[in-house]
């Protein structure tokens, strides 16, 4: 009992050997199982170091990459959204390709004609030719952008677009006005005119409307009342472009 104890207790160690209860030394059958050696994977601190150094680069890299992208969206948003805006400029019943060659056309040669002249003038007219231009050969393009721009006064500077409605109104009536004072001056003229050629011919017995007379100085007076309302006109638009300069410069 006590030789089968001690060889079973070798064979439960894993030995390849047993010990007989005389004390001798005995090789077992059974092969010996190989053991088992575990490597433990130990970093060292240059190791540890590199790899840290490795994850913050990839953070950082990570980080700039999306902000980069972000970038990059808003920049396309914001690509569409003005080719989106610059297409609904654009009136379909109006080619833009002899409209706006004539357009650059007469900015450039009032830009030629100026170059000369003095500086307020080289500043003011050739963008005065370009809004002109552009209105006269693209009326319906003009409107658009006339009306966007009024969104953005309406949006941003409120104040200003009060005070150029207001010139503008004033402007109208002053003009309104002005026309009716030349046609009733001219009305005037021409009944002076008429009552002092039938004084005439009252007076000496001449028939100057058939000679013709008459009709010339009307003639001269139509050309006067017409120069007068031309010279109302200039002044009325003088005074409401220096009304529009001190509003800006009170608003600023």
């Amino acid at each position: 009992m006590a030789a089968e104890a001690g060889v079973v207790a070798n064979a439960a160690e894993g030995s390849g050997s047993w010990t007989s209860s005389s004390g001798q030394t005995k090789l077992s059958i059974y092969p010996t199982p190989i053991p088992e050696v575990m490597l433990l994977d130990t970093p060292s601190a240059l190791e540890k170091r590199i790899g840290m150094v490795r994850r913050e680069i990839t953070g950082y890299y990570t980080a700039v990459h999306s902000k980069t992208q972000g970038i990059i969206d808003r920049w396309i948003s914001v690509e569409e959204k003005v080719e989106i805006r610059i297409k609904s400029f654009r009136d379909p019943t109006e080619p833009l390709n002899p409209g706006l060659l004539y357009t650059g056309i007469s900015a450039l040669t009032t830009s030629v004609l100026t170059r000369s002249r003095a500086l307020p003038i080289r500043v003011l007219l050739p963008p005065t030719a370009l809004v002109s231009a552009f209105i006269y050969f693209l009326p319906g393009t003009a409107s658009r952008v006339g009306g966007y721009t009024g969104e953005l006064e309406d949006r941003y500077v409120p104040r200003f677009r009060e005070i150029r409605r207001t010139s503008f109104a004033h402007s109208g009536i002053a003009w309104e006005r002005a026309k009716e004072s030349a046609a009733a001056g001219r009305e005037s003229v021409n009944e002076g005119v008429k009552s002092i050629v039938e004084s005439i011919e009252q007076g000496t017995g001449l028939n100057l409307k058939a000679m013709g007379w008459a009709q010339e100085v009307k003639k001269e007076a139509q050309s006067v009342a017409d120069v007068v309302q031309k010279d109302i006109k200039e002044a009325i638009e003088s005074k409401s472009s220096s009304g529009d300069s001190e509003d800006s410069k009170r608003l600023v």
